[in-house]
């Protein structure tokens, strides 16, 4: 840790959080760099690796007073966050992953984030108690969605992808259609009614499914409850699954293997728990306070992709930090060796580029891609 390494993170925070006061940004970034020093986000742990801002009591309670501090809004954050990220956004395709992850029984967050090179980068989510939704399932998942768009370049037509416990619902479905005018691929289950046309008998879709190793593409209406709605079905049963994936979507072009991505969601939920940020341990379960926790956790998250991006890119950076082939890894993984291996002058020289690291494009990817491919 350095002096001028925190004043540079500092300094992007504050550009990131324009509508932020002075202090409450800087807090903001005192917090996330502190949860990258400890790899730890509970305040008592993050306060001790902030030896150069002042004691670690104290400044264990400013922590403390920020995950409480009701005037701090995470959904403007999570606003000003999406647009920092997306406007560097460079890709063919982008696509949102959305899913619910929980803390024991106390917690659950829902969350929508980025794809990015075998990761998914948290954009915008909601935390609450699990017995107690904050709305419905659907407006949740809308909202968090609303709060995305206006970020999106212009010209780009999102996938939203979600696994069968959320992309069961033609309602979801026609909001993402009809209303924000993106493309989805859902995940559905194997009872969802199907058929060909107005004139064919409906059936599972279970019944159609391929055998192992094989592929089913079809169009035609699904969801009968709902009073069918025109879709694309692809029934895939790799030769590496244990069961089939039954997926619809309006996106052209696209073959559903890309459903692949939306498991690395799952490995950034690790990431921010037992993998990195050790948000299991944190104690922290009041809703709004685990909102504003979130944030800092995100944060932390995406400068150690951004050095994991460097060093899986730059042929010299990558010999420095791996001697096996470089894709075993992730890029949180790589990231964290990146920090270990120049801790100090050069981890500086690094920190300043964050602004220019965080580059979304369809590039190589690490090998959690491949653990899930067909």
């Amino acid at each position: 840790m350095s002096q001028g390494e925190l004043y540079h993170w500092l300094n992007y925070m504050r550009q990131c959080f324009r509508h932020l006061k002075f202090w409450q940004a800087t807090v903001i970034g005192l917090y996330s760099y502190g949860i990258v020093q400890a790899r730890h986000c509970a305040p008592s742990r993050v306060a001790e690796k902030l030896g150069l801002v002042g004691k670690a009591d104290s400044l264990q309670r400013r922590l403390e007073r920020y995950l409480a501090n009701d005037r701090i809004c995470w959904k403007s954050c999570s606003q000003a966050w999406a647009r920092w990220v997306l406007i560097r956004y460079h890709g063919e395709r982008l696509i949102l992953l959305v899913d619910e992850t929980k803390l024991g029984g106390v917690l659950s967050v829902m969350v929508v984030g980025l794809a990015y090179r075998g990761s998914c980068l948290p954009l915008a989510f909601w935390a609450y108690r699990p017995d107690a939704w904050p709305m419905s399932q659907v407006a949740l998942i809308t909202t968090l969605l609303g709060w995305i768009a206006p970020a999106i370049p212009p010209g780009v037509i999102p996938l939203v992808q979600a696994d069968r416990g959320l992309g069961t619902s033609p309602d979801l479905i026609r909001e993402i259609a009809d209303h924000f005018h993106w493309h989805y691929l859902f995940r559905v289950q194997k009872q969802t009614r199907f058929r060909f046309s107005p004139n064919t008998l409906p059936c599972a879709l279970s019944d159609l499914l391929p055998k192992h190793g094989q592929c089913w593409h079809g169009r035609g209406e699904a969801f009968k409850k709902a009073g069918w709605l025109a879709t694309e079905v692809h029934l895939l049963w790799g030769p590496v699954h244990r069961e089939a994936w039954c997926l619809v979507t309006n996106c052209p072009g696209i073959d559903g293997w890309e459903y692949a991505v939306r498991y690395w969601q799952e490995g950034s939920f690790r990431d921010l728990k037992s993998d990195g940020w050790q948000w299991q341990t944190s104690r922290i379960t009041t809703p709004s306070h685990a909102n504003r926790l979130l944030l800092v956790m995100v944060l932390a998250y995406a400068w150690v992709l951004s050095l994991g991006s460097l060093a899986f890119d730059d042929p010299d950076l990558r010999g420095q930090v791996v001697s096996a082939d470089v894709t075993r890894y992730s890029l949180f993984r790589l990231g964290f060796r990146l920090l270990e291996r120049f801790a100090g002058g050069v981890q500086a020289l690094i920190l300043t580029r964050f602004r220019d690291l965080l580059v979304f494009f369809d590039g190589p990817t690490p090998s959690r891609v491949k653990c899930v491919g067909a």
